[in-house]
């Protein structure tokens, strides 16, 4: 037997699916047990919802450094329309980036729209930007239509939770949620990095040394396989000075695989 390993890296953020897959001398018995196992790696690894897609995304391009924003609105300057509400933000945004441009500063942004319910809800705005160490004056001098309300994204409990938080509209006026995109991004944003490789069955996926772990459910196995799943944080690597950077990582790296036989 051999099995198939597939990591997602996001920045700081990894989930690692490992599970068995058959041989050329696998029986017919042992494909059809181990398409069982491959079917949950598959479901289980494939990250369609809404949620899952943002916080790979946040998480490959914002760090703990950055800034949470609301946009609201005042009675006097509430728009009557989500498209409305939206040019406004735009607008914001243009002249943000202007004033970045003009200093030589970068500008990330993940941003979206909520009113959360069509008959009373008041529409609002939420966006994920890089920080520059001098922002709130500078956004809320752009913003003359209501409040600005700001944090740091360290005040958040994870990507996870923030990208939870930032796509409950859909799930909470019951709209699908499957495949369906419910913000808006800046253009070059990151991507996260996918890898699969092929390594030997006595080879199991662990974190490396000062990993933060943030689940790690129980396998799915039958008689002939097994598949496990990790995510976790890497850790942080303090610089000190004088000292050369990292060496990056080799394929195949210890950093990844141990012989420790069929656990996480």
């Amino acid at each position: 037997m051999a099995k198939r390993v597939k990591t997602v890296t996001a920045g700081q953020l990894v989930i690692v699916g490992c599970y068995t897959i058959p041989t050329p001398r696998s029986s017919e018995r042992e494909r059809r047990a181990l398409r069982e196992i491959s079917s949950a790696a598959q479901e289980r690894m494939n990250l369609k919802r809404s949620w899952q897609k943002l916080e790979l995304e946040l998480a490959a391009n914002f760090t703990r450094r950055d800034l949470h924003l609301v946009f609201t609105y005042d009675d006097e300057h509430l728009p009557a329309t989500r498209p409305e509400a939206v040019k406004r933000l735009k607008k914001l945004i243009r002249l943000l980036r202007m004033h970045r441009k003009a200093r030589g500063q970068e500008m990330k942004y993940i941003y979206v729209t909520e009113q959360l319910s069509a008959e009373g809800g008041r529409l609002h705005h939420h966006m994920i930007l890089n920080g520059t160490g001098a922002d709130l004056e500078v956004i809320r001098s752009l913003w003359p239509y209501g409040e600005v309300e700001l944090e740091p994204l360290d005040l958040w409990q994870g990507y996870e939770a923030l990208a939870k938080y930032l796509t409950k509209e859909p799930r909470e006026c019951g709209k699908p949620e499957i495949g369906a995109r419910t913000w808006a991004a800046s253009i070059g944003l990151k991507k996260p990095k996918v890898e699969s490789e092929i390594v030997k069955d006595n080879l199991t996926v662990v974190p490396p040394p000062g990993a933060i772990i943030l689940s790690s459910p129980p396998p799915v196995e039958n008689e002939f396989g097994v598949f496990t799943t990790i995510k976790y944080y890497l850790p942080v690597r303090k610089e000190r000075k004088g000292t050369r950077p990292p060496r990056k990582r080799q394929r195949n790296s210890p950093r990844v695989f141990i012989r420790s036989g069929n656990q996480v």
